[in-house]
């Protein structure tokens, strides 16, 4: 993950949009793979839905976060 993100070019926000689009497609592939390998992540990821749940409560965590913090 290091690599892509030093391998980016770029401090201005086209930069930073593609630095993080290129971490959250890293995580995601990271998790599918897990998926098919540990018995615990596929319990708690069992299908494709929750993955997607589990990113919406992550994302709804975050901007809760963001916004008591006035920003």
């Amino acid at each position: 993950m290091c690599v892509l993100s030093g391998g980016l070019q770029g401090s201005d926000e086209r930069g930073r949009l593609l630095r993080r689009t290129m971490m959250r497609y890293a995580s995601l592939s990271a998790l599918l793979i897990l998926r098919s390998v540990s018995t615990a992540v596929f319990k708690r990821f069992p299908t494709v839905d929750h993955v997607v749940e589990a990113g919406e409560q992550v994302f709804l965590s975050w901007a809760s976060d963001k916004r008591a913090k006035g920003y």
